[in-house]
């Protein structure tokens, strides 16, 4: 996945969490949530990625 879509998915993600939240947070607070919530999604999206590669190279190993 590259880095755009990495992004994207986070933003919406962030997105979907702060929608689900908001009510129960101050407006003032709305920015920081968000922020957190976007570095979660992202972390948690590049984890997920690694992952992936390390079970494709497991499944599909190298012929060296």
């Amino acid at each position: 996945m590259t880095k755009r879509l990495q992004h994207d998915a986070a933003v919406a993600i962030a997105k979907a969490c702060l929608d689900v939240v908001a009510s129960c947070v101050h407006p003032s607070c709305h920015k920081d949530a968000w922020d957190e919530f976007y570095l979660i999604a992202k972390s948690g999206i590049e984890d997920y990625e690694i992952q992936v590669d390390r079970m494709q190279h497991r499944l599909h190993p190298s012929n060296n």
